[in-house]
C-alpha cells in the first residue's frame, strides 16, 4: 500500500513539472489567461467588461525573468478579496519562449492542479493572465531579454489596489545564481506554490531588510519589488 501510495504521488509530481508547449487555445473565462499578438491595451480592453480600466502602474525587466512559479500576490483577487477579477498584461520584446502558465489554476488557490504550458513568441507577443495564475517567466540567460507588465482592475475594486497607482519601475538585472540552481528553484516552486505564496507572502509583497528577507534574496538570486 505504501508503494502504491508512493508511486502515485511520484507520478503526480511528474505531471506537474513538465513543462509542455502550449497547443489549445486559451480563453480568459476558462483558463484565466488570453494571448495576443502585440500590446494593444484598447483590444485587451475590449476583451473585458465594462469598468475596467488600466492602473498607473508599468513593471519593465530587462536582462533576466522571474522564473520561479508564483501568484501576483501584489494583486492578487483572492489576497485582496476584490469583487471582480485583477489581470495582469505582460508584453514581451523578444523571441522564444516567453511565459510558462498552469491555464485554471485562478481557479484553485491557494493549491494548484495540472501542468504548466509555455507561450512562445509564435503565438504571442503579450499575454493577460488573471493574477492569481501560477505562471513563470521561462529562465532566460539573454541580457536583452525584456518584459514589461501592467496591471488591470475593474474601477469598483481600485480603493483596495491602491498600492499599485504611480508605479514606474525599469529593472535591469541579471540572474546571479547557476543555471543548475534556477532550474531546481523553479521546480520546487511548482511543487509548493502554497508554501513560497501564501507562508511567505509578506516577503514577496515589499522589501524590507530583514534577515529572513535577505535570505530569501540569496536563494532566488534576483529582486523584484514595486517600489
Amino acid at each position: 500500500m505504501i508503494w502504491t501510495f508512493a508511486a502515485i504521488v511520484f507520478v503526480l509530481l511528474l505531471y506537474t513539472c513538465t513543462e509542455s508547449r502550449l497547443e489549445q487555445p486559451l480563453t480568459l473565462a476558462y483558463h484565466g489567461v488570453e494571448l495576443f499578438p502585440n500590446c494593444d491595451k484598447q483590444a485587451v480592453l475590449q476583451r473585458l467588461p465594462a469598468g475596467y480600466e488600466f492602473l498607473d502602474y508599468r513593471y519593465s525587466i530587462t536582462g533576466c525573468s522571474l522564473s520561479t512559479f508564483h501568484r501576483d500576490v501584489t494583486s492578487s483577487p483572492h489576497l485582496f478579496k476584490t469583487r471582480h477579477p485583477v489581470y495582469t498584461l505582460i508584453s514581451y520584446g523578444s523571441e522564444g519562449e516567453l511565459l510558462s502558465v498552469v491555464p485554471g489554476s485562478q481557479a484553485s488557490v491557494p493549491f494548484v492542479w495540472g501542468a504548466p504550458r509555455v507561450v512562445d513568441s509564435t503565438q504571442a507577443k503579450a499575454v493577460l493572465f488573471h493574477c492569481d495564475v501560477l505562471h513563470a517567466g521561462v529562465i532566460s540567460r539573454d541580457p536583452q531579454r525584456q518584459a514589461v507588465q501592467y496591471k488591470i482592475a475593474h474601477r469598483d475594486d481600485l480603493p483596495l489596489l491602491v498600492g499599485l497607482q504611480g508605479i514606474n519601475v525599469d529593472k535591469q538585472e541579471l540572474t546571479s545564481i547557476t543555471l543548475g540552481y534556477e532550474w531546481l528553484c523553479r521546480k520546487l516552486s511548482l511543487i509548493f506554490p502554497f508554501l513560497i505564496n501564501h507562508v511567505f507572502t509578506s516577503y514577496l509583497q515589499q522589501q524590507n531588510n530583514s534577515f529572513l528577507n535577505r535570505f530569501l534574496l540569496a536563494i532566488f538570486g534576483r529582486s523584484f519589488y514595486n517600489r
